[in-house]
């Protein structure tokens, strides 16, 4: 149960590190960040780090608490996954383009 929740914590780290990296690199590659939310962070690594964080924190706290169903928790972790990952694609195709 305990190295299920470390790797759970492992990759929603990985996830939230590949989207940090990807859009501070997009945004400083002069393109323009979407997301009303992060738009207000600016380009602060920082404060973008911690945004992202939290998010990701908070999706480890639902898929791990007791009181969610296995199939919303699995499909938590899916939505999670496919917006990550089409968030650092877009990040990866602004930098190109």
């Amino acid at each position: 149960m305990q190295r299920n929740r470390l790797i759970l914590l492992a990759y929603i780290v990985s996830l939230q590190i590949l989207d940090v990296i990807t859009t501070y690199l997009a945004l400083r590659s002069g393109a323009i960040e979407l997301n009303p939310l992060v738009r207000m962070l600016g380009n602060d690594p920082v404060k973008l780090l911690i945004f992202k964080g939290m998010i990701g924190f908070l999706v480890y706290l639902l898929i791990t608490d007791k009181n969610v169903m296995k199939y919303q928790k699995l499909v938590l972790l899916l939505i999670y996954t496919i917006i990550m990952v089409q968030a650092a694609i877009t990040n990866i195709i602004n930098m190109v383009i």
